[in-house]
């Protein structure tokens, strides 16, 4: 009897716990990542490198390194504006999962990007298409990135990004390659 009342209570718990992680697996975020702080710029050094486009295609690779003590996440979309040389005007890159240089490529949820405490690195596409007239399109030689939760705005200047149209940003993902499968 004894020995059936305490695997009543087992199960008890089990439910409860199951229970409780429902809404978690929902959302398609592993639960451990979800009781794991957002990512605030002050966290995070950024830098940029160029990625690999072809003729009129050209992006630039937006990496984050956790520098903090504490462990914390990247979901969803970075913002990110380019101002224009030529004239100051501010351009928003629009939010798409992917494009021809990447992104994220699975139809799956997007990813919880985990960026370990002292040096976990997570990254972000950001592309444009170009033009053969250098003043005909807009020269973005600033981009304003600001990640989810924080208020602050990091600012990467750059003189690369000659963006004519389809300025687009891709989500979060793991690593430093921008783009993910």
């Amino acid at each position: 009897m004894k020995r059936l009342n305490r695997l009543s209570g087992v199960l008890a718990l089990l439910v409860v716990l199951l229970t409780a992680s429902l809404p978690i697996a929902a959302l398609g975020i592993a639960g451990a990542d979800a009781l794991t702080p957002r990512c605030g710029a002050a966290q995070l050094h950024v830098w940029d490198r160029d990625a690999e486009g072809a003729a009129v295609d050209g992006g630039m690779i937006i990496r984050l390194r956790n520098v903090s003590q504490f462990t914390c996440t990247l979901l969803g979309y970075a913002s990110v504006q380019g101002v224009d040389q030529w004239n100051g005007t501010v351009f928003t890159a629009a939010r798409t999962r992917d494009s021809y240089l990447g992104g994220w490529l699975s139809s799956g949820p997007l990813p919880v990007v985990t960026l370990r405490a002292h040096g976990g690195v997570g990254s972000f596409l950001v592309d444009f298409v170009t033009g053969d007239d250098i003043h005909a399109c807009p020269y973005l030689n600033t981009l304003k990135v600001k990640v989810p939760g924080s208020a602050s705005v990091i600012v990467l200047t750059s003189t690369r990004l000659q963006a004519c149209k389809d300025f687009q940003v891709h989500p979060f993902v793991p690593g430093a390659s921008g783009s993910r499968a």
